[in-house]
């Protein structure tokens, strides 16, 4: 009587496990630069809905005093974007010399973004500085 030994292969080959790291290379230069231009994207929905609510507490403030004068700066929870944990813009007020205007400004705290630094003055007119996309993509429909 013979006894045949069945051999049970256990890992993997070289060609295998090079084939998976090709695999997971060609999906993360594809998933990479999107998930940070996602990321970017939200970082400047975030700071939008940050000016939009400064000029909201502009606004409410000039209808209690019938003037901008006087406010030299927007409350500590509106000076950021998100309005919690670590910044990624940074929100300002200028003030011109006339006392029935301002513009409100959101800079990026990271170099090299595209849309800028956003803007919004007393009219609603939304702006842009330093940037190379469009208002329309940078601001949205």
């Amino acid at each position: 009587m013979t006894y045949k030994i069945i051999l049970r292969r256990q890992g993997f080959t070289l060609v295998e496990l090079m084939l998976v790291v090709v695999i997971v290379a060609i999906l993360s230069t594809v998933a990479l630069p999107n998930y940070s231009a996602y990321v970017r994207r939200s970082e400047r929905a975030a700071a939008r809905a940050v000016l939009l609510e400064a000029a909201a507490w502009m606004e409410r403030r000039f209808t209690v005093n019938n003037s901008y004068a006087g406010i030299s700066r927007l409350p500590d929870d509106l000076r950021q974007a998100p309005r919690t944990g670590t910044a990624k813009y940074r929100v300002s007020l200028t003030q011109p010399a006339e006392i029935a205007a301002y513009q409100l400004q959101a800079a990026p705290e990271r170099s090299g973004d595209k849309c800028g630094i956003f803007t919004l003055d007393h009219s609603g007119a939304r702006g842009l500085i330093g940037n190379t996309a469009s208002l329309e993509e940078c601001w949205g429909r």
